[in-house]
């Protein structure tokens, strides 16, 4: 038991590495070696008060169904899940890196922003994950007709090797399975939520880019794009889509990078992108016309630049 703090059925849970309002995360390894051969892994646990709300059950159980159906190199991946002794929990990949979080506090603070062609290959490589879980469908064929709802920088991370990955499925919908629903309710944190949904219009894929394109213009103008004395402030602001044109901010922002930016962070779906590879592709344009492209082992260089801590030797 030496190194570990709790035994999980055939988990060893070695330290408490997170926590959030649903779930406590640990670093843990399978005594059998038969998840990644007994590497480190997460293991993500339902707090036990929570376990008396089948809502909350409902939605930590179809994470894990949801991720279990999905393969992509850009997504978390989900080993298995289930429960152990009444708990509920997952058993995922663990991400060596940063969250984009930590660099966004940074570039916060100090009001600067990241690096122009680094920001537009993080985003775009966000936007070829994004399209893939749109259009992933159930074994049957069926679409599946996820969101994601949740795409805001803590969900974001770049691994000590330069890729870009998303994560947590926490708040995810399946508009194409009838049996799951949170109608009614806002998910996502409150600067990442598109016009549409402060609203309270039926929700669409097209707020999982919009939340792409926020992240994308803080990025590249160094400060939230949703700024207020209070949360009904913003949301006013998100609803009405007032946004500060980014040059406004940031000069050295090319105009088609910001054409870009505001064709994304329309208030209107309709006069936005129409699907996450429409997006992408402008991008991947823009880089190809005006930008250079980012090698992972620039990103990884540049985001140690910005003061986050590097890989251990």
């Amino acid at each position: 038991m030496n190194g570990v703090v709790e035994r999980f059925g055939k988990y060893d849970l070695l330290r408490k590495i997170g926590q959030g309002g649903m779930a406590e995360i640990f670093a843990a390894k399978d005594r059998d070696g038969q998840v990644q051969g007994g590497a480190e892994i997460v293991v993500k646990r339902l707090h036990r008060e929570l376990e008396k709300s089948r809502e909350v059950i409902e939605l930590f159980t179809t994470e894990a169904d949801v991720t279990l159906l999905l393969n992509h190199p850009g997504l978390i991946r989900v080993y298995e899940g289930g429960e152990i002794d009444g708990r509920y929990y997952m058993a995922m990949e663990f991400v060596r890196g940063w969250t984009l979080e930590a660099l966004m506090e940074i570039l916060e603070t100090e009001a600067k922003p990241f690096d122009l062609d680094a920001s537009v290959h993080i985003v775009a490589q966000v936007l070829e994950v994004m399209e893939y879980v749109h259009q992933a469908k159930l074994p049957s064929g069926r679409p599946l007709g996820l969101i994601h709802r949740d795409v805001t920088p803590s969900n974001i991370y770049v691994t000590y090797a330069g890729e870009v990955k998303l994560g947590d499925f926490g708040v995810a919908k399946l508009v194409g399975v009838d049996s799951w629903t949170m109608a009614g309710s806002i998910k996502g944190k409150i600067g990442y939520l598109a016009p549409e949904q402060v609203a309270g219009l039926p929700m669409e894929q097209s707020i999982d880019r919009y939340a792409a394109a926020i992240v994308l213009y803080e990025m590249i103008c160094g400060r939230r794009c949703f700024l207020g004395e209070n949360e009904l402030e913003i949301m006013l602001k998100i609803r009405d889509a007032k946004v500060t044109k980014p040059r406004k901010l940031n000069e050295a922002i090319p105009r088609k990078l910001q054409s870009i930016v505001m064709k994304a962070l329309e208030r209107k779906p309709k006069c936005r992108y129409k699907s996450s590879r429409e997006f992408a592709d402008a991008l991947y344009d823009y880089r190809d016309r005006y930008g250079s492209r980012v090698l992972e082992s620039d990103l990884c260089d540049l985001m140690v630049k910005a003061g986050l801590r590097g890989p251990p030797k």
